[in-house]
């Protein structure tokens, strides 16, 4: 083995370029092992610059994401596994699950392969941690006010212009509206070797966030579904999407494709990310079919929502049930989580019919979609990162 590597150091065959090409090609997991091929290859696959490439390769491929979570208050790990080995599951191949000592950490965000965990209430620190290449930066203090106690929204992402990693924190709740209109506000921390923490305009209209209080990135924004507190006299909620874009630093909003009614609103829908698209499956319990599934095709372009996809009454589905859709793989399995009992399930859109249920013991726990990378979580701290 050892004169192997040596040979393989001393070898000139392939360029260099070419060789960068052929490991862009390749997943996350084979690339951390070959690492270890020779000095060369590790320097390659360990730079920021490869780890930047591999990522943009990837946002094209669509590869399987990662599904993470951690059970809320109690204390334990950050759980991980496949999208992929779930949709498997009924193949009779095991799912394997990873893990990450977190106690005490919450997940509030994630983003090119990276979550964003805080610890403690009111907030302590926060945590940067790749659940694929196991590393994780070293905490950052929560230097801010709590103003807001407990009506906050959250969110974390990329700007792209800057190279910066953001996490923007904003009051919410009709209990901050006074004369109609919102309590101003929000901070934005950008990591980095210099981090540093800074207060924004909060957006003048009255809104409150529906659901989870994380938003979902994509394209170079943050996005919440949140409604008009302030309609007493109608029996229509007004829906919309409240988005921040991480390079300019401002607030907008966006129409979704339905409107929901007042007596909707537990049954409004999470927002998901679906193909680096934004995407929302609407219930249809009272209809033929049981939900839906829009897209936003082109990002901040309300004309652009889609409907992708609709599942029938009686394929094994309950129709009373609040669909997150998390992905569709090549073969047209959707895989999907029912809100309304916490459990997986996998439907063939092709054949119309419920393929297989997977049991998920974790009612109640956020999911978020984890895209495998090679980002370092240290690179954008300015700190060492730590193996776990």
């Amino acid at each position: 083995m050892t004169t192997r590597m040596k040979h393989l150091e001393c070898e000139d065959n392939l360029p260099r370029d070419l060789i960068r090409e052929i490991l862009l090609r390749l997943p996350v997991r084979l690339l951390l092992q070959l690492k270890i091929v020779c000095r060369s290859w590790n320097s390659l696959i360990s730079s920021p610059e490869f780890a930047n490439h591999q990522l943009q390769r990837s946002m094209l491929t669509q590869p399987p994401p990662l599904l993470c979570w951690k059970v809320p208050k109690r204390a334990g790990d950050v759980m991980h596994c496949s999208s992929q080995s779930l949709i498997l599951d009924r193949q009779h191949q095991p799912t394997t699950f990873g893990s990450h000592p977190a106690d005490g950490k919450v997940i509030w965000g994630s983003c090119n392969g990276l979550l964003c965990l805080l610890q403690g209430y009111p907030f302590d620190t926060l945590t940067l941690l790749n659940p694929s290449t196991r590393s994780v930066s070293p905490s950052v203090p929560f230097e801010c006010s709590h103003k807001c106690g407990k009506l906050v929204f959250f969110g974390f992402g990329y700007d792209i212009l800057h190279d910066q990693y953001k996490f923007v924190m904003g009051c919410r709740g009709s209990s901050l509206i006074t004369d109609s209109k919102v309590r101003s506000g929000a901070i934005v921390f950008t990591f980095g070797a210099n981090p540093f923490w800074k207060t924004v305009d909060h957006p003048v209209f009255p809104y409150d966030i529906h659901g989870t209080s994380n938003g979902i990135f994509v394209s170079g924004t943050l996005n919440w579904i949140v409604y008009d507190p302030t309609i007493s006299t109608s029996y229509e909620f007004e829906w919309f999407l409240l988005t921040f874009d991480l390079e300019t630093e401002l607030f907008g909003r966006l129409r979704l494709p339905v409107t929901r009614s007042r007596y909707d609103l537990s049954e409004m829908p999470p927002l998901q990310l679906h193909n680096n698209c934004l995407s929302v499956c609407y219930p249809t319990p009272h209809k033929p079919i049981i939900c839906t599934l829009w897209i936003m095709k082109e990002h901040g372009v309300e004309s652009s929502w889609t409907k992708l996809l609709a599942i029938p009454f009686d394929v094994g589905i309950s129709p009373y049930v609040s669909v997150a859709s998390l992905y569709i793989s090549q073969d047209h399995n959707l895989l999907a989580l029912n809100q309304s009992d916490g459990n997986f399930f996998v439907y063939n859109l092709r054949q119309n019919q419920l393929v297989s249920r997977v049991p998920y013991e974790h009612f109640g726990a956020c999911i978020f979609l984890c895209q495998e990378s090679l980002v370092s979580p240290s690179h954008y701290c300015g700190l060492k990162t730590i193996q776990v």
